[in-house]
């Protein structure tokens, strides 16, 4: 069976390995050069595990490019796998091989299709989210589905554990379907449209601490934005402050009672900077702030 695999980042990486572990033929891999990837805060030079393992690589800006799908034909695949690529393939290429191409989903589709699914996941405060592999249609992620398992949030989860659980399930799911390809027994499981929910794109902006918010609200973004993406933000005057890592304190408590505003640094701790919140604080445990400099007690964080 005669492999494409398309990605840009971590998570696609892992996947190549791993298919090259079970012995997957793969024919080509098709990857970003790295000028035009610089919205991946994840991107991975996939070259370098394809050259170590004589597997030809072709570095690309858009897919869609006539000379691509060219290219994509001239490889003759029987599957294209797409893992940790955020552009649409055109019909010319869906129409190319034989089994399809193999799209993957950090959620349990039909649920919360669209953008920056594990991000939403933990903004939102979910319980559970899941992996899906699915057969790319024109659609948005609105494909037959391949492989699908959940697997449990919790509050001490992050971006970080969310980013390894999807690798780890995706090593336990890719011996399974390349097997299955491989027989003709691959499963084909329509999605209930009916069911679908959309997650829509996120900015900048949405990455910006309103200290007005509850401390858990708070807790929630700044873990959703960690590593391996870009840290939520706030402000102090001219400086930017990236966070990384925050924890809720156990006595919530409005402290506008005591004429103390959300976002002011009330105290600074050992281990960082207490900082009050719509409800209650939140201490500040990794930070950076723009030329390194000393937050004081008593300023006012944000631009609310």
């Amino acid at each position: 069976m005669r492999i494409v695999f398309i990605g840009a980042v971590d998570f696609s990486r892992h996947c190549l390995l791993e298919i090259i572990k079970h012995s997957g033929h793969i024919v080509g891999v098709i990857t970003l050069e790295r000028r035009f990837a610089a919205f991946n805060s994840d991107f991975a030079d996939l070259s370098e595990v394809a050259e170590a393992h004589r597997i030809p690589t072709y570095k690309i800006h858009k897919v869609a490019d006539p000379d691509v799908i060219a290219l994509l034909r001239s490889l003759m695949p029987d599957i294209i796998f797409v893992f940790g690529w955020s552009q649409l393939l055109p019909r010319d290429i869906l129409e190319i091989p034989p089994k399809g191409c193999i799209g993957t989903h950090p959620a349990l589709l039909p649920r919360n299709r669209g953008r920056h699914p594990l991000i939403w996941a933990l903004v939102e405060g979910l319980q559970e989210s899941g992996m899906t592999f699915f057969y790319i249609d024109e659609g948005a992620d609105s494909g037959d589905i391949l492989w699908q398992k959940a697997f449990p949030i919790t509050l001490e989860d992050d971006a970080g554990t969310l980013y390894q659980k999807i690798k780890d399930l995706a090593s336990e799911a890719i011996p399974v379907f390349l097997d299955q390809f491989k027989r003709g027994t691959a499963p084909r499981i329509p999605q209930d449209h009916s069911q679908a929910t959309y997650w829509r794109k996120r900015g900048e902006k949405d990455g910006e601490i309103h200290w007005s918010a509850s401390g858990l609200g708070t807790y929630n973004l700044v873990r959703a934005l960690t590593h391996p993406y870009v840290g939520a933000h706030t402000y102090w005057g001219d400086h930017k402050i990236i966070i990384w890592k925050s924890r809720l304190e156990e006595t919530p408590g409005d402290l506008r009672g005591h004429g103390i505003k959300p976002g002011t640094v009330v105290e600074r701790g050992p281990d960082g900077l207490r900082v009050s919140t719509g409800d209650g604080s939140l201490t500040l445990l990794d930070f950076n702030v723009d030329g390194n400099a000393e937050v004081p007690v008593g300023v006012v964080l944000g631009r609310d």
